[in-house]
């Protein structure tokens, strides 16, 4: 259009001989306005008058379609006034507050600035006896086709965090005594021995520090391994209360507000929500570690027993944040490819965590119908062997073979769910 002014608000309109004219906008907007109005006080006659008005060159651009200005109520869906709502996350039951921020932290003499821990508050939401050992128990029996990793060394970890909270030492060193530990106990404990002498000498006479909490000296448990020990007690707690239905444990759809921290430790799904709370305050205080990755099995573990969590919902957003954070640990990858790096225990470890992962990937990527996010040719991380559980210690310097087939299979099974 040479020599026309530009006008944004002009619409170029051509006639049916081939003449073109310039209309401007507000003039097409009132036509519009004009066919509505008429449509709208006589439909029919609108039709009509629409259908003469498209066979006419005059008004090309009206056709039969009806224009609405906005959607009409029969076009918006109603919504239904009733209370049955199904959740997709299992329901209200599943659902607990967590538990207060000052149980995570520390005493005031350590700063404003200290990050949340692990502190003797936080471990009394624990079940107690005789509770603690059920739990156990039925957690042990589970994990038996599940030996992700060492069950044994896992438990006595546990005893050791209520033995710091009591007011008792940590003994990380899990097992029997080697030989290797043996000597090292015997030349080195005398001189730290004495050096604790020298410096404790001249303190006033009283009880002794930490016999009426934890010991400070000692060194903590990790947030991550609390929320892997939490997954672990609300994983016994549903065993041990599908078992035995009609035994005396709290039910899990009791409101926790009116219970007690020891009253409501026994419930799975309140340990299950302390587990999740405990496992994020770890990612946003510190890096991820084996503990972590154990605690999302765990967590994972007890959604598919519950029954009530949904897997589009719940496992599998689980599943895949658990792949990626065991790839970004170099899980994939074999320990023997970075030798001198991890001892034989922890290597073991890694490989066990690695396959576990391995397979809740596959196993939930054909429930949901996806391809699994692990390929078969993007890891190197070998098939765990086949030990002892009861005699394979952070300690052990060889792998001890089962010795006869009546004694712990289970990392044999192990070993042929990932073949």
């Amino acid at each position: 259009m040479v020599g026309l002014p530009c006008n944004d608000r002009a619409l170029l309109a051509q006639g049916s001989s081939g003449s073109s004219v310039v209309i401007d906008l507000e003039d097409v907007v009132g036509l519009w306005l004009h066919d509505l109005e008429d449509e709208g006080s006589d439909s029919k006659s609108s039709r009509a008058s629409t259908q003469d008005a498209s066979s006419s060159p005059t008004y090309p651009f009206l056709s039969s379609a009806e224009v609405k200005l906005e959607p009409t109520s029969t076009s918006i869906p109603t919504s239904s006034g009733s209370t049955n709502v199904q959740l997709p996350i299992g329901g209200l039951r599943s659902l607990h507050p967590p538990v207060p921020y000052d149980a995570f932290l520390p005493p005031p003499s350590q700063g404003p600035s200290a990050l949340p821990q692990v502190t003797a508050a936080l471990v009394s939401h624990l079940p107690s006896e005789p509770e603690r050992s059920r739990y156990l128990k039925a957690f042990r029996e589970t994990m038996l086709l599940h030996p992700s990793f060492n069950v044994p060394n896992f438990e006595q970890r546990i005893a050791a965090i209520f033995a710091w909270a009591e007011g008792g030492a940590v003994s990380l060193c899990n097992g029997p005594m080697s030989k290797v530990e043996l000597a090292r106990d015997i030349f080195f404990s005398s001189a730290k021995n004495a050096s604790n002498s020298k410096r404790d000498h001249g303190r006033p006479p009283g009880p002794p520090p930490g016999s009426r909490g934890p010991d400070q000296s000692a060194p903590k448990p990790t947030l991550s391994f609390f929320a892997a020990a939490c997954a672990a007690f609300a994983l016994g707690a549903l065993v041990a209360r599908d078992e035995e239905p009609s035994s005396a444990a709290p039910s899990s759809s009791s409101p926790p507000s009116s219970q007690s921290p020891s009253d409501a430790a026994g419930t799975s799904a309140t340990l299950f929500a302390l587990s999740e709370q405990a496992l994020q305050l770890f990612e946003k205080t510190a890096a991820y570690d084996l503990d972590s990755v154990m605690t999302m099995v765990l967590q994972v573990l007890f959604m598919l027993h519950e029954g009530q969590m949904s897997v589009a919902q719940n496992v599998f957003p689980l599943v895949g944040k658990m792949v990626n954070v065991a790839r970004m640990m170099g899980l994939a990858i074999d320990p023997d490819d970075f030798p001198g790096t991890y001892n034989l225990f922890e290597a073991e470890t890694r490989r066990r965590l690695w396959w576990e992962v391995f397979y809740f990937d596959l196993f939930v990527a054909d429930c949901m119908g996806h391809t699994p996010l692990i390929a078969d040719n993007s890891h190197t991380t070998k098939v765990p062997a086949d030990v002892d559980e009861e005699k394979f210690t952070p300690s052990s310097t060889s792998l001890p073979v089962p010795e006869s087939a009546e004694s712990d299979t289970s990392s044999v099974y192990f070993g042929l769910k990932c073949r």
